[in-house]
C-alpha cells in the first residue's frame, strides 16, 4: 500500500506561479504563446517571443534580431532561430495575420492588435536556456530574461545533436553551467521599455535602442 500526506504548501503552488515571471538563469520547459514579427525603428527586423513554462511561469518580450535593414542576416540571433526550429523540426516558418492581446501606450491598456505571427514556431514543447539580465537605471532595476540557447525536452537533446543525429544529451548541462547568475548591463537606457504603468521593472517590452544597425 502507498500513502501519501497533503502538502499544503506545495497544494497552492500551481496557482500562485501561474502569470509569475521568470527572473532566475536557468533552463525551462515550455511553449511559446506568441511568436510575431518585429522591425526596430532602424529597420531591423525579427521575431518576438512570449514564453510560458511548464509551472505556470511567463518571460514576455523575447525578442531575436534577425536581418538588418537590407535584408543581412545578423548571425548570432539568426542561429539561435535555426537552433529552435531544429529542436521543433521545422525546414521553415513563414510569418500570417493574427490578431493578438497588446499593450497600448495611448491607452495604457491591453488591446487588441494585429500582428503577423509564426504559428509553427508557436504551441509546441520547447527547452528555453533563459539568460538573467539587469540594468541600473536612475536609481531602479530593471530584469529581462534573453534566450541563450533551445534543446528537444524530449531527450534534452541540444541543437548540435539533433542535426549530428546523436541524440545523446550529454551537453545540456554544459550549456546550463556556461549561464551566469546575472548579467549587468550599463550600455543602453531602458526608458520606454515597461509599458506606463508596468511596474515590473521588465526593460524588455521594447528594445529598439538596443539596435544600433
Amino acid at each position: 500500500m502507498t500513502t501519501y500526506t497533503r502538502d499544503d504548501q506545495l497544494a497552492v503552488q500551481p496557482e500562485t506561479n501561474v502569470g509569475g515571471k521568470i527572473e532566475t538563469s536557468g533552463a525551462y520547459v515550455g511553449h511559446f504563446t506568441l511568436a510575431k514579427e518585429r522591425t526596430a525603428k532602424t529597420g531591423t527586423k525579427g521575431i518576438e517571443f512570449n514564453f510560458e513554462a511548464e509551472d505556470g511561469r511567463v518571460a514576455r518580450y523575447l525578442t531575436l534580431w534577425l536581418t538588418r535593414a537590407n535584408g543581412e542576416k545578423i548571425e548570432y540571433p539568426y542561429s539561435l532561430l535555426s537552433a529552435l526550429m531544429a529542436c521543433l523540426n521545422v525546414k521553415n516558418i513563414e510569418s500570417e495575420p493574427a490578431t493578438v492581446d497588446e499593450w497600448n501606450v495611448a491607452a495604457s491598456m491591453m488591446m487588441p492588435a494585429d500582428v503577423q505571427s509564426f504559428p509553427d514556431l508557436m504551441n509546441k514543447p520547447i527547452g528555453v536556456l533563459l539568460q538573467r539580465e539587469e540594468r541600473l537605471w536612475e536609481g531602479k532595476t530593471y530584469v529581462s530574461m534573453k534566450i541563450a540557447q533551445f534543446y528537444d525536452p524530449s531527450d534534452r537533446s541540444t541543437p548540435a545533436e539533433i542535426i549530428s543525429g546523436n541524440r545523446a544529451g550529454h551537453a545540456l548541462d554544459k550549456l546550463v553551467g556556461n549561464l551566469r547568475e546575472t548579467v549587468v548591463r550599463n550600455d543602453a537606457s531602458p526608458s520606454g521599455a515597461a509599458p506606463a504603468g508596468d511596474s515590473t521593472g521588465n526593460f524588455a517590452a521594447i528594445d529598439d535602442d538596443d539596435v544600433p544597425f
